[in-house]
């Protein structure tokens, strides 16, 4: 049996949990026995069905703030599991330290996987940006493997390195094949018929630019009255959002949904599906969407490596919400949603195709 430790800062239901639960679902698990090893385990929809296959959970100091005791924490973790991988999902350099540690533990496969591209607003941004800089050329050989889910995102951890390789953020594209009994269905639950519904998946954050999406939305609502706007996630940006909607008078158009592990249903019962994120990765939620077969609008800090069908545009942050609003309003959802699942598969965002390549990486 070979032991794997998946590690992440946080665990929570967002894009990376997301990812991370396609491809151990979908993995043969034969000879593997895998942890997933975070600073602080938080609630998660995919805690409780990764469990079931047998994953393991480990916290470590519970908090990402306790630096120094997660990583006495982690040092003893890899004495008790003795490791034969470590993957980490990076978000910035800093945690590249696991990985150092790991090595000096001799774990012989140390992977690098980067998911993001910048580091959120702050009053501490730029001694935190100085951090990563740091940390990058410390770390730099610390890992025997460097993932990312794009170029942008190799370019922000790894920096000028070139030996790196691109892991497509897969999805099971059979699970988000549109379903018109069951698009009716949710609509009727949400009393959503008739309605032009806007969707939006994803952690109500300052990443994700819900706050912009509220001024598009009132903008699209000028043009088409019948329209709601249907939030799915959360996040600390949710009172503030909640707050703008009665200042723009749209409280009763805007539906806060919180998380779900069918999110699928939700995106069939979306007409179109808006993601102006301030910076990515590679969105899981924007494969999932266009799976789902739908007009999908996402702001042009998100990699065109995104990109799985024709009926995704990319608009720029710069443009105003009236601008923004005016090319929603056009979208018109296709007749026949079902063939999409097959151009996300043709794309490269089959989870089975990736889940093999992430296995045979563990397995060294």
């Amino acid at each position: 049996m070979k032991r794997v430790c998946v590690l992440c800062e946080t665990w929570e239901s967002g894009g990376i949990e997301a990812f991370l639960a396609n491809v151990i679902r979908s993995m043969d698990r034969t000879g593997l026995t895998i942890d997933v090893v975070c600073a602080k385990l938080g609630q998660s929809v995919f805690t409780a069905p990764l469990e079931e296959l047998g994953v393991r959970f480990h916290q470590l100091s519970g908090s990402t703030r306790k630096v120094g005791e997660n990583r006495r924490l982690f040092q003893k973790l890899l004495e008790e599991r003795r490791y034969d991988a470590v993957h980490l999902n990076a978000y910035q350099a800093l945690s590249l330290a696991y990985l150092a540690l790991a090595g000096e533990a001799g774990v012989p496969v140390c992977i690098a996987h980067s998911h993001n591209t910048a580091l959120r607003k702050s009053l501490t941004r730029p001694l935190k940006l100085a951090l990563h800089h740091w940390a990058k050329r410390k770390y730099a050989n610390a890992m025997t493997c460097r993932w990312t889910c794009s170029r942008a995102a190799a370019e922000f951890l790894f920096g000028d390195a070139e030996n790196w390789q691109f892991i497509p953020n897969g999805i099971d594209t059979e699970r988000f094949r549109f379903d018109a009994e069951e698009r009716e269905r949710v609509r009727k639950e949400l009393r959503l018929e008739g309605r032009s519904v806007i969707g939006n998946v994803g952690r109500l954050c300052y990443q994700k630019n819900q706050e912009f999406l509220l001024d598009v939305f009132k903008e699209v609502v000028t043009q088409r009255p019948e329209s709601v706007l249907l939030l799915v996630g959360e996040g600390e940006d949710k009172p503030r959002l909640e707050e703008k909607t009665k200042e723009l008078d749209i409280e009763g158009k805007v539906i806060f949904y919180g998380t779900t592990d069918k999110v699928e249903r939700l995106y069939w019962a979306m007409d179109v599906f808006v993601l102006p994120s301030r910076f990515e990765g590679l969105p899981v939620t924007g494969i999932e969407a266009q799976a789902a077969g739908l007009p999908c609008f996402f702001s042009d800090s998100i990699t065109e490596e995104c990109r799985s069908g024709e009926r995704t545009r990319f608009l720029p942050l710069t443009a105003s919400a009236k601008e923004w609003a005016k090319e929603i309003a056009k979208a018109r959802t296709p007749a026949d949603r079902t063939a999409a699942a097959e151009e996300a598969a043709a794309a490269g965002f089959d989870v089975r195709l990736v889940a093999e390549a992430v296995k045979k990486a563990w397995m060294g």
